[in-house]
């Protein structure tokens, strides 16, 4: 095995460990602390930062994984959130590759569209299409909320990330 492997190896474990952690923090009683019953979405945020420090493919596995995590807790998303979290950071490892620096600034704002456009199609899709009545009030009530408690963790997750790439950093990589 070849120095870079293990350095990959290395980063990927890490960063599968960081996924499992965020997954037990949004989807355990009692860990996080909830704001008026609203907790955060923390798999959005830390997939879509992985995502930004490996690429599209990387971060499309990543986001996979994350959904597929989320996927095992929630009742009405059928692989949504697994389906979504791909496609959502492919298209940011993507954008980020070929059009933005990788910054805190552009951290936020991608992860800012990523988790509202994850609230707005969550509510379309699965309350509205339904026939669930008060569908803008659940929006503005939960989920706008729940979205801006994520989006103040945010940093939070692109230092760790972002140490966890810069520490195990591969010095093969040409971009």
């Amino acid at each position: 095995m070849t120095q870079q492997t293990k350095i990959k190896l290395k980063r990927y474990g890490i960063f599968t460990l960081i996924i499992l952690c965020a997954h037990l923090l949004q989807n355990s009683l009692m860990i996080f602390p909830e704001i008026a019953g609203i907790r955060p979405m923390l798999l959005i945020s830390v997939a879509v930062c992985i995502a930004m420090y490996e690429g599209e493919v990387i971060g499309a596995v990543a986001g996979l994984f994350a959904g597929a995590l989320w996927d095992t807790v929630t009742v009405t998303a059928d692989g949504y959130n697994a389906f979504y979290l791909a496609v959502a950071c492919a298209i940011c490892g993507f954008l980020l590759r070929v059009f933005m620096r990788n910054n805190i600034i552009t951290y936020t704002m991608m992860n800012s569209a990523v988790t509202l456009f994850y609230c707005v199609t969550y509510v379309l899709f699965f309350i509205s299409a339904r026939g669930i009545d008060g569908s803008g009030e659940i929006f503005v009530r939960y989920y706008f909320p729940m979205a801006i408690y994520s989006l103040v963790l945010t940093p939070l997750w692109y230092v760790i990330i972002r140490a966890v790439s810069t520490k195990f950093a591969n010095i093969y990589t040409e971009y």
